[in-house]
């Protein structure tokens, strides 16, 4: 009875080593893919940056096109 008993703690012991590292796997994955989310975001906003200052330079054209026919 008593090697049952130390066997069953021995396979809980392994059982419990095992998902701590699986656990730890997972994590490290998690990271990676919440890095590669911030990439995507800091990309975005560059584009949304871009589009922005696109609008901008149009309003200032239609901004110009507006007093010169106000002008004539």
């Amino acid at each position: 009875m008593e090697k049952l008993q130390i066997f069953l703690t021995l396979l809980l012991l392994l059982i419990e080593v095992v998902a701590f590292a699986w656990l730890i796997l997972d994590m490290q994955r998690s990271k990676k893919k919440q890095n590669k989310i911030i990439e995507l975001e800091h990309q975005i906003l560059q584009v949304e940056n871009s589009i922005m200052d696109l609008e901008k330079n149009i309003i200032q054209k239609i901004d110009m096109l507006i007093k010169s026919r106000n002008n004539e």
